[in-house]
């Protein structure tokens, strides 16, 4: 027995030591990992947001950057690298052919994109979850995309889901209207038009409020006259319509034709929130439209990231939506870092942990403290330009930031500013 003893002890000291060697090649830890992360963008260069595309662009090229400064500087021999660019032209089928370049031809990994919701659903029901590609998206907000069939974790967003964005909708117009009035809802007749109309008719119902008329026109028409005269009938309390600039440049004028509507009594969401591209629609269109937009929390953080992107892209139009593609870009490395590999299999175990809101807190100016605690495979709550994500089970934003905005004398301002949701 006492010789039995002796042996059970070495086994077991054995099997300890065998234990914490297991232990310190952790999949969650990259260690002295050396691979290189091929990242694409699909982006509207060209068709309805043609005004953001472009700087999102940038803004994902210049985290590429600093994600590479802050390896450099931490000795990780790890590199991200930019697949290249493509033009959605936002249409789902520029998409797909410019996202099957992107992961066929150039070898990307992780794909930035797109800004429409009909164009990501495409992208990642015929791209991503077929070639096992992760795919992050910094605006796109059709609530389809938290139950897409079969994306297995590839799929994941920056921008709010319209889950929160019509209920922050609702919130301000009941704000302003009165919960009980009635609205006239109009909207584009595309995945985020419909999804958004639906949406704030639910919440707003809910809570009491009517819906008068809803029409939903197609963008392509020859004329919006018939459905300007429907949506402006019915002498609604207020309207809500979701829709794009270029669209709204004839829906708009179309609205005002009828005498019986007013901007003024109208809320729109973030796409609509562009003073350029509201000045060139013109006043009579545009003065007193009010709408809310999901935005990075105001303070000396966003503050600095405007800063550091204008002086990074001199002459570049800022918009206020950079900040997306930024930590697309950014929560990608980190969870290639943590996982220590350019496998999407392997990235996408890790994008909830370094997204918080558990972890050690690092912000978008603190990328070289953030990659050593993800290369020693520690959660991270990633403070993003965006601000913190703070990623469900479902690959979406639990929380956000919201402003209600108005455009007025040719100018367009920020009311205030609302959180919505709660991290967890």
């Amino acid at each position: 027995m006492a010789r039995g003893n002796q042996l059970i002890r070495v086994l077991a000291a054995v099997f300890a030591l065998t234990m914490t060697a297991c232990g310190g090649a952790s999949s969650s830890s990259s260690g002295n990992a050396n691979f290189t992360l091929k990242v694409g963008m699909v982006l509207p260069f060209t068709g309805d947001l043609a005004t953001y595309g472009p700087s999102l662009d940038k803004s994902a090229r210049m985290a590429v950057k600093m994600v590479n400064d802050a390896l450099k500087k931490d000795g990780i021999n790890v590199t991200v690298q930019v697949a290249g660019s493509e033009d959605d032209q936002t249409t789902p089928a520029a998409g797909v052919e410019a996202a099957t370049k992107l992961v066929k031809t150039d070898g990307a990994q992780v794909v930035v994109g797109s800004m429409s919701s009909g164009v990501t659903l495409a992208v990642a029901q015929s791209v991503a979850i077929p070639n096992n590609v992760l795919l992050v998206t910094p605006t796109s907000s059709d609530p389809a995309l938290t139950t897409l069939k079969g994306k297995n974790q590839l799929v994941w967003r920056i921008y709010p889901s319209d889950l929160l964005q019509g209920a922050a909708l609702a919130q301000a117009m009941g704000d302003t209207f009165g919960k009980s009035a009635t609205i006239n809802v109009g909207a584009r007749n595309d995945a985020f038009g419909t999804a958004l109309a639906q949406e704030f008719e639910r919440v707003w119902k809910a809570a009491g409020g009517k819906i008068g008329q809803e029409v939903i026109y197609n963008t392509n028409q020859a004329s919006f006259d018939a459905d300007a005269q429907k949506l402006a009938s019915g002498n609604p309390t207020a309207w809500m319509i979701a829709d794009f600039p270029p669209t709204f440049a004839k829906m708009g004028p179309a609205l005002v034709r009828t005498g019986q509507w007013a901007p003024a009594k109208t809320f729109m969401t973030e796409a609509m929130d562009n003073n350029d591209s509201l000045n060139q629609i013109g006043a009579p269109a545009t003065d007193g439209l009010r709408g809310t937009a999901g935005s990075a929390p105001a303070g000396p953080s966003a503050d600095a990231f405007e800063s550091a992107f204008k002086a990074a892209n001199p002459g570049a139009k800022f918009t206020s939506f950079e900040g997306t593609s930024f930590d697309a870009v950014v929560l990608a490395s980190l969870a290639a870092v943590k996982a220590g590999s350019a496998d999407p299999s392997k990235i996408k175990l890790q994008m909830r942990a370094v997204s918080g809101p558990s972890g050690d807190k690092f912000g978008w100016q603190q990328l070289p403290d953030a990659f050593k605690a993800a290369q020693q495979g520690k959660s991270i709550s990633y403070q993003g330009a965006w601000g913190q994500i703070a990623f469900d089970q479902n690959g979406d934003p639990t929380a956000a930031t919201y402003v209600l905005w108005q455009h007025q004398a040719g100018q367009t301002t920020n009311l205030k500013t609302f959180p919505f949701g709660q991290p967890r």
